[in-house]
């Protein structure tokens, strides 16, 4: 079966059928073979990913290599895919090396990157089991970011044949997809869980014909297949827009796509049975009467009236620690799988490869017996035979024969499908196709390509990936980041490891029993201790390998930038006039004296290193301590580089720059936000300075941590700048507690902290990224009082963002 079969639209054209250049597909799957020939003359992109290495002949390979021809295919080869004239953006985040497993912290930062350059649509082939609907904090933040953006995210819903979940598929804001086989029911290794009937459709997705790696093609099964046909339909309608005038409206797409969505009568409508079906089969012709507001009437949903034959004909039916899945699970009957995923926080590829997991030949599963229900699909029902007899016609129109059962397919069924490590290898000019070898073509001969040159057909990323996507017309230079979070060290491998344990002085220890000095051996994880060796022996630092973590996770790895110029090793940079000072004073005390030249007497290093090796000390003191370090800033830019940690995490690699470099107390700017409060409070006398002091410290924790991003987006740079920005976010915290003075009623209550949120500012000036971060207060004590909003306009397009005007201040909902 072709991918193509499900977008018979005769409202489009040929050519609108084929999808328009200005709209962008990013498909985040495994590595793709760019020199298969079905690709030849598509506009793609490669961006940089922490999965760097080329497509091979693994799982997450042909699983990547066959996902991205059902989209953009080109028409005349031997996969035609259903938006071949789209750009699209090849974004890798499985690994063959790696079962198809990612983290979704991973997953988060791809899907941010393909906001970031440009698409519309984003294609995810994947996703973990999850209990209910909620994605770990950082991928949800990412799929925020789609639904602000206006992109829409379409994924698969899972092969676990069970009532059950994945993310992001189960995310309201996601559209989510399953499988249908040939004869039109939906699949039994379908997931089918309630919530997938107000965002779930059902699209072809057995025996789907695709490219492989090396020159063929394959037909696979699974909701993995189904899900780019959907993305692709999703394509086609965003171009309907477009060439309408109109603006580009992804959701609204989302939104036609399940009204519009079709099904059998089924009764009762939470039954099992009929739940399988989700909102319904796809109908391209159906969502585009909505987008084109032809008909605002939706078509039949799932329940509600059985489709008319024109619908049927118009729809075309036929971890290290924690990780993502590319949809993996038994192919079970109906049966729901009773392990969980391995490793929390880990998605999977959704599919195997030629593993249907429903018998063509078999009848549609019934739905569990009882009282009123009805079998979607019993032979006695006129409006399912005509159902099945299109979606039959259909099938033999698209593939010239009727499907076939492949081989291993009957001994798999309820035995649980293959994990993706064992996906079955083309042999060589051959490869499985519905259950017989088909012929295939083999990459065509021609003159080698200029080292560093990407295939035929294939765009390389603008500047190291990152110009506009789909088109490079962004700046040459890599992303910017502004982060925030804590040090970390990582020795990388055991030899680095052991190095630092011979290299570091032994400490003294206990005295012996008469009174002798001992020394113990260093811990090279005791941060004070590996402080002080680097304080001595600045020439080290660059040995280990500082990350940045978020809640003891390392998000990034931490370089300095090339130094221009060194700074003393001292806990303090010099000031000259303080120096001064301190010479003077010490020339007549010998303590004081010894005391100066101590502080100063290391090596010169590196300004970013300095603060890595005094923030890893900092963080290890106690809260109250005045020297202590609650969080850090981290200015610089993302590279095409990345390291393994010690524990086999993958991250990328971040060049920090020494401006805007910054370590900060919490202690410290509580108390000067106590004393600020306090002194221009109207009753001083009666403020409670614990009390102010517990109101102020929860304030910071909301931010720090219930905001917390990767610092990636516009969006989130501009928040991290103005929770890190001490003075004058200290100053607005300040005011935002007394904000009662500026409402009728009384002063004397604290105001609490509301909301924080960022959006696009209109105060731009040429070249420049400006976004309005808006700060939020209210009277917790009555709410009918006016809400009192501190909005800060911020600049990103540049190392360190920077304030452009005074903090404005608004009351009521802006």
């Amino acid at each position: 079966m072709e991918a193509r079969s499900v977008i018979r639209c005769p409202a489009l054209s040929d050519e609108e059928l084929l999808g328009d250049a200005r709209v962008c597909v990013a498909v985040l799957d495994g590595p793709v073979d760019l020199s298969h020939p079905c690709f030849a003359g598509a506009d793609l992109t490669r961006l940089n990913t922490l999965v760097q290495e080329p497509a091979g002949q693994g799982p997450m390979s042909l699983h990547g290599t066959h996902v991205a021809s059902l989209l953009f295919g080109q028409p005349g080869s031997t996969v035609v895919g259903v938006a071949p004239r789209c750009r699209g953006l090849i974004i890798p985040v499985f690994r063959d090396a790696r079962e198809g497993r990612v983290p979704q912290l991973d997953l988060a930062r791809a899907i941010e990157q393909a906001v970031q350059e440009g698409a519309h649509i984003i294609n995810i082939s994947g996703g973990e089991r999850t209990p209910d609907t909620q994605a770990e904090s950082l991928l949800s933040r990412a799929l925020r970011l789609c639904d602000d953006s206006g992109v829409l995210v379409v994924s698969a819903v899972g092969n676990d044949g069970c009532d059950c979940l994945q993310v992001p598929a189960a995310v309201s804001s996601v559209l989510a997809v399953g499988a249908s086989g040939t004869d039109g029911t939906p699949l039994k290794i379908n997931n089918w869980a309630a919530v997938y009937r107000e965002n779930g459709v059902l699209a072809p997705g057995q025996d789907i014909e695709g490219a492989v790696p090396g020159g063929g093609r394959r037909a696979m099964t699974g909701s993995s297949f189904a899900t780019p046909a959907v993305s692709g339909a999703a394509a086609l309608l965003v171009a309907t827009q477009l060439r309408e005038g109109r603006k580009a409206d992804p959701e609204a797409v989302r939104r036609a796509l399940v009204d519009s969505a079709w099904a059998p009568p089924c009764a009762p409508g939470d039954s099992p049975g009929c739940r399988r079906y989700l909102a319904g089969h796809v109908d391209v012709a159906g969502a585009h009467r909505l987008i084109t507001e032809a008909d605002r009437t939706p078509a039949g949903r799932v329940a509600d009236a059985a489709p008319s034959p024109a619908a049927a004909q118009d729809t075309g039916e036929l971890s290290p620690a924690t990780g993502v899945n590319a949809a993996g699970g038994p192919a079970v009957s109906g049966a729901p799988d009773t392990e969980s995923s391995e490793g929390a926080g880990a998605m999977d590829a959704n599919d195997v490869p030629v593993t249907t997991g429903q018998d063509a030949d078999a009848p549609p599963e019934p739905p569990p017996g009882g009282a009123g229900e009805q079998d979607p699909a019993a032979p006695g029902d006129p409006a399912a035979q005509e159902w099945q007899a299109s979606a039959a016609e259909q099938e033999g129109s698209a593939t010239g024969e009727p499907s076939s059962q492949t081989p291993d397919s009957g001994a798999r069924q309820g035995a649980g499908a293959m994990e993706p490590h064992e996906m079955p290898q083309a042999a060589a000019g051959e490869t499985a196709q519905a259950g017989r070898a088909v012929e295939s073509t083999p990459a065509q001969p021609g003159p080698p390509e200029p080292a560093g040159t990407a295939p035929a057909g294939v765009q390389a990323a603008c500047g190291g990936g990152t110009g506009a996507s789909c088109g490079c017309g962004g700046a040459g230079a890599g992303p910017l980041i502004y982060a925030i979070g804590t040090i970390g060290f990582d020795f990388q491998t055991e030899a680095r490891r052991d190095t630092f344990r011979q290299l570091m002085p032994w400490t003294e220890g206990k005295p012996g029993p008469k009174g002798e000095p001992s020394f113990v051996q260093p811990n090279i994880y005791n941060p004070t201790q590996l402080s002080a060796y680097l304080s001595a022996n600045p020439w080290e630092s660059d040995k280990l390998t500082w990350t940045l973590e978020l809640d003891r996770t390392p998000i990034y790895a931490l370089e300095a930038e090339v130094p221009v110029g060194m700074n003393w090793g001292g806990t303090v940079p010099p000031d000259p006039a303080e120096a001064k000072a301190k010479a003077k004073a010490a020339a007549t005390d010998p303590d004081a004296l010894a005391q100066l030249l101590m502080e100063h007497s290391y090596p010169p290093v590196s300004t970013v290193y300095k603060v890595f090796r005094e923030a890893i000390a900092g963080q290890a003191r106690l809260p109250g301590d005045e020297n202590v370090v609650s969080r850090v800033s981290i200015p610089g830019m993302l590279t095409n580089r990345t390291k393994r940690l010690f524990s086999g995490q993958v991250v990328p690699v971040v060049e920090v720059m020494s401006r805007g470099l910054a370590t900060w107390n919490e202690t410290a700017l509580v108390k000067a936000v106590v004393d600020g409060v306090t002194k221009d409070h109207r009753n001083e006398e009666t403020t409670n300075q614990q009390d102010l002091e517990k109101t102020i410290r929860a304030l910071l924790d909301k931010v720090y941590r219930q905001f917390r991003n990767l610092g990636q987006s516009s969006a989130d740079r501009a928040m991290n700048y103005a929770g890190t920005n001490a003075f004058q976010f200290g100053n607005q915290i300040k005011d935002g507690l007394l904000s009662a003075s500026y409402v009728p009623g009384s002063s004397m209550n604290f105001y609490a902290l509301d909301s924080v949120r960022v959006s696009k500012s209109p105060y731009c000036r040429m070249g420049s990224d400006s976004q309005d971060v808006i700060v939020t207060f209210l009277d917790p004590e009555d709410d009918r009082r006016a809400k009192v909003n501190y909005l800060f306009t911020i600049d990103v397009s540049d190392i360190p963002p920077v304030s452009l005007a005074p903090v404005h201040t608004f009351l009521g909902d802006i």
